[in-house]
């Protein structure tokens, strides 16, 4: 998928701008995180034969204008205040070392993670260094808007080009790889149940 390059993000914060009907859209395929991959005996056992991680269906858009980027996704979830925990989604770059995004990285290669939920207005900075093993992530500027119709959201997450300390690199001209991760309310889908892309989406951002 491609970062588009436009003249000022200020247009594109808003999921509903009619700015993002000029930008390709890319459908991300999801699949439910394998139970085997649950940090506990206790997870696995708990949702053993329950159906889990539904979101099948992502599509996603992406825009730059050299300071900042701006992704918005649109998915099926559950809506807004329905359920005791909230949709989310979450974004994955790699920091370095090419992490396996399936295994949520490694010590010597961390995925830094963006998250999102419906029940918090602030966009959720985490570094995570394999399953289970995830601490506070690095400090950036980001923001995030949603939309919801019924239980359709439209979401758009920014942050800024920037490298340093465990910050996943973004720039102009460069590629990267992303991943996605959607988290459904109603079915009680919190931490390891939920819905991933299980390999990285290759992600370029335009000179």
């Amino acid at each position: 998928m491609k970062a588009r390059r436009v003249e000022d993000i200020r247009n594109y914060v808003s999921p509903s701008s009619p700015n993002w009907s000029q930008i390709p859209s890319t459908h991300i395929e999801m699949m439910p995180t394998p139970l085997q991959m649950q940090p506990t005996e206790y997870i696995r056992r708990s949702w053993e034969n329950k159906p889990y991680g539904q979101s099948g269906k992502l599509d996603v858009a992406s825009v730059h204008d050299g300071e900042t980027w701006a992704l918005r996704g649109t998915w099926q979830g559950s809506g807004p205040g329905a359920t005791d925990f909230p949709d989310a989604l979450a974004i994955a770059l790699p920091v370095r070392n090419n992490p396996a995004l399936a295994l949520m990285g490694a010590k010597d290669a961390p995925i830094h993670y963006l998250r999102w939920s419906a029940d918090k207005k602030e966009v959720l900075s985490l570094l995570a260094t394999g399953i289970g093993f995830s601490q506070p992530g690095p400090q950036l500027k980001c923001s995030a808007q949603a939309v919801v119709d019924g239980t359709v959201w439209q979401l758009v997450i920014t942050r800024a080009l920037r490298t340093g300390k465990d910050i996943a690199p973004l720039a102009a001209g460069k590629k990267t790889g992303i991943g996605f991760a959607l988290w459904r309310g109603s079915n009680d889908e919190r931490a390891g149940i939920k819905a991933f892309s299980i390999d990285w989406v290759e992600l370029e951002l335009d000179a």
